[in-house]
């Protein structure tokens, strides 16, 4: 189990979660991008620049019992 929880709400109040807590990160990558045709990822990394300047990255391991980091100015939190 991971601890990745995406969701897109909508206007009208519902959402839908493509990856839900208890998918595996690799699974949560896998909805983005598949090994299928191509070399297989190492990593799905969202990197946010705030308005402030700072920047934050989330990290997220093409694996089945990885678990996702964040970084702030290159800090882990």
């Amino acid at each position: 189990m991971s601890n990745v929880d995406v969701y897109l709400p909508a206007v009208d109040g519902s959402a839908y979660w493509p990856v839900a807590k208890g998918d595996s990160c690799k699974e949560a990558v896998h909805v983005l991008f598949t090994d299928d045709f191509a070399a297989p990822p190492h990593r799905l990394v969202i990197k946010v620049t705030t308005e402030t300047g700072k920047v934050v990255e989330v990290s997220i391991p093409y694996d089945d019992t990885g678990k996702a980091t964040v970084r702030i100015d290159g800090e882990s939190v």
